[in-house]
C-alpha cells in the first residue's frame, strides 16, 4: 500500500470516530501516543470555523487498526517509533499533515503549564 493511502486511511479513521466535536467543526488536531503495542492514549481538538478550539475525543482503540498500518508503512520491525503522532486535517480544503515527536512523550502533553496555550499550539496552519 502507498504511504498516500495509508495517510488516508488514518485521516479518514481520526475523522470518522471524533466525538464530542461541533458538527460544523472546520479543523481538527489529534494527538496519539504510540507504542508497539498500539495507541496508548489520544487528545482530540476541533476548532470550529469561527477559530475556536473545542475539546474533543477520541477513543484510541477506535483508531488503532488505522495507526498500526499507517506506522508499518514507515517502520519496520525492529525500527524505533515515535513516542506521539500530531495529526492535523483541515475540512475545508483537504489539507493535512502528520508530524512524528521521536523521543519527547509530553511534547504536546496537556499539563497545567499548557492549558492555556496547547490549543493554539496544536492549530492546524497550512500556508
Amino acid at each position: 500500500m502507498m504511504t498516500e493511502d495509508v495517510t488516508v486511511g488514518l485521516i479518514r479513521s481520526v475523522v470518522e470516530h471524533l466525538r464530542k466535536a461541533p458538527e460544523d467543526w472546520a479543523s481538527l488536531a489529534v494527538v496519539l501516543d504510540v507504542s508497539r503495542s498500539g495507541v496508548r492514549g489520544a487528545l482530540a481538538i476541533a476548532y470550529d470555523a469561527d477559530g475556536e478550539s473545542v475539546p474533543a475525543a477520541i477513543s484510541p482503540s477506535e483508531v488503532d487498526p488505522a495507526v498500526k498500518t499507517y506506522l508499518d508503512s514507515f517502520f519496520g520491525e525492529g525500527d524505533a517509533l515515535p513516542v506521539q503522532l500530531l495529526v492535523q486535517f483541515d475540512r475545508a480544503s483537504g489539507r493535512y499533515e502528520v508530524t512524528f515527536e521521536d523521543e519527547d512523550p509530553n511534547r504536546w502533553r496537556l499539563t497545567p503549564k499548557t492549558f492555556d496555550t496547547l490549543d493554539e499550539t496544536l492549530r492546524p496552519r497550512f500556508d
